[in-house]
């Protein structure tokens, strides 16, 4: 081959390469903004189940109906995220902050929280049985009529919640923390309350009739009405009639 010939083939091929890593580096930038870290926005009725989000900011996000079972959010941050009626069973939100998240009437069996944050979320009607929540902060969340029976929430911190109706049967509650705590209506049968905090916490219309470890519980400030039903030795002063801040539907 002459040597025109042999500078044309090889201009033919350098063009060639060029092209190709070109068109590579287009590729992997196309391809690293369609995987970027986010599936915010609207996703109502979506399948994100086994997904891996651990770390991503969902923040503001709505995940009305969505199926989120088994995926994980491990650290994820999730402010005001609306996950309605989603389910989310064995879903892995541990250390996730979820601040003013709405799971309202979600189906949550089995789903980790452990030192999450749903400060100020919204749990009513939650289905969040044996869920973990060792460490979990529900300071000022509604739980109205939430289901956590069989949950392990050790240390998780439930102060100045509205758990009115809340079901904790069997829950286990070990140094958790209730002060100032709605609990009109709520049901701790059979909940272990090892060193749990009730202070000034008026039981209205609350079973505690079996429940274990009161004992070590505090109860300082705390109050019976005249439905509640207590363990034989706990003696709990009676409360004062309603201040309109704990009246609730017990229908």
């Amino acid at each position: 081959m002459d040597h025109f010939g042999r500078n044309t083939l090889f201009s033919a091929c350098f063009a060639t390469l060029a092209l190709l890593s070109g068109s590579a580096s287009a590729q992997d930038d196309s391809t690293r903004v369609s995987w970027a870290p986010s599936y915010g926005g609207v996703c109502e009725g979506c399948d994100l189940r086994g997904r891996n989000m651990s770390g991503w900011d969902i923040s503001n996000a709505r995940y009305r109906h969505t199926d989120l079972s088994r995926s994980l959010l491990r650290g994820t941050r999730g402010l005001d995220v609306d996950f309605t009626n989603a389910t989310a069973r064995r879903t892995d939100f541990r250390q996730a902050v979820l601040d003013g998240a709405v799971f309202v009437d979600a189906e949550l069996e089995e789903a980790r929280f452990d030192l999450a944050s749903l400060m100020n979320g919204d749990l009513s009607g939650a289905r969040i049985t044996q869920a973990k929540l060792r460490g979990t902060r529900l300071n000022g969340a509604t739980l109205r009529s939430a289901d956590l029976s069989g949950a392990l929430a050790q240390g998780a911190d439930f102060s100045g919640a509205d758990a009115a109706l809340a079901v904790f049967d069997g829950a286990n509650l070990s140094n958790a923390q209730f002060s100032n705590t709605i609990v009109t209506g709520a049901s701790f049968v059979g909940a272990t309350l090892d060193g749990a905090d009730f202070s000034n916490v008026q039981f209205e219309a609350a079973d505690l009739s079996t429940a274990t470890g009161f004992e070590t519980a505090n109860f300082n400030g705390a109050c019976a009405g005249p439905m509640t039903k207590l363990p034989k030795t706990l003696v709990l002063k009676a409360c004062s009639a309603f201040d309109g801040q704990l009246l609730v539907d017990l229908q």
